[in-house]
């Protein structure tokens, strides 16, 4: 009976998981002016090494410094004040992992922004119907991942991934007609992936030693 006690215990210290973390940062640049297109960044998919890894969770976080630039200008006949019309921006950061989409993660808001603007002199983006808006700082997130998503994360070598930071534009009514200018807008950071798992024992040299303990056993009986 003794024995059968041994190898019970054996059993439970040596199948127990054990848990991991792995983190991966990419480096990006993203500038607007640059065909607006998405900036690669560079990570590895979670290979579960034939089974003997369990993902069991994803974080994603994104630091990051930006700059923006906007022109509005009037383009009435008359002059239009700060109640006759609005622009409302907000930046978000979109990241897409082998087709999953991470969306808004680190985000800020302005506005409603406004001013008073004179007749239209003709001039693009200069004079009194004009007005200039420049924002320059820090964004920041962090966002766990849900199950459901570890899927697109799995796999083997270097997965496709991009950052977009997407800039969400309020305007208001038609009436009065104004033209908006996006003249800048870039970030540049680092997005961390971080995955959590347990590395799986193999179960075989335990097993053959549980089944060698019962026969011996037997035997004695």
């Amino acid at each position: 009976m003794k024995n059968a006690l041994k190898l019970a215990l054996l059993v439970s210290a040596t199948g127990i998981a054990q848990a991991e973390v792995m983190t991966q940062t990419s480096d990006y640049f993203w500038d607007v002016q640059e065909a607006n297109a998405p900036a690669p960044l560079s990570f590895q998919a979670f290979d579960t090494m034939g089974g003997t890894r369990e993902l069991t969770g994803i974080s994603v976080s994104v630091d990051a410094f930006y700059s923006l630039e906007m022109i509005a200008e009037n383009r009435e006949d008359y002059a239009i004040t700060t109640s006759d019309w609005f622009v409302e921006a907000a930046i978000f950061n979109n990241l897409s992992f082998n087709g999953y989409t991470v969306f808004g993660l680190g985000s800020t808001g302005y506005g409603p922004l406004s001013a008073d603007l004179a007749i239209a002199d003709g001039i693009e983006q200069s004079g009194n119907d004009a007005v200039h808006w420049s924002f320059k700082d820090s964004i920041s997130g962090q966002r766990d991942l849900m199950p459901f998503a570890f899927d697109a994360f799995i796999g083997s070598g270097e997965m496709e991934a991009d950052i977009y930071p997407f800039l969400s534009l309020g305007i208001s009514p038609p009436e009065p007609f104004f033209d908006l200018w996006i003249t800048n807008h870039f970030h540049s950071g680092t997005v961390e992936l971080t995955y959590q798992y347990n590395t799986v024992p193999a179960p075989t040299g335990t097993a053959l030693l549980l089944g060698a303990g019962f026969v011996g056993l037997r035997r004695r009986r």
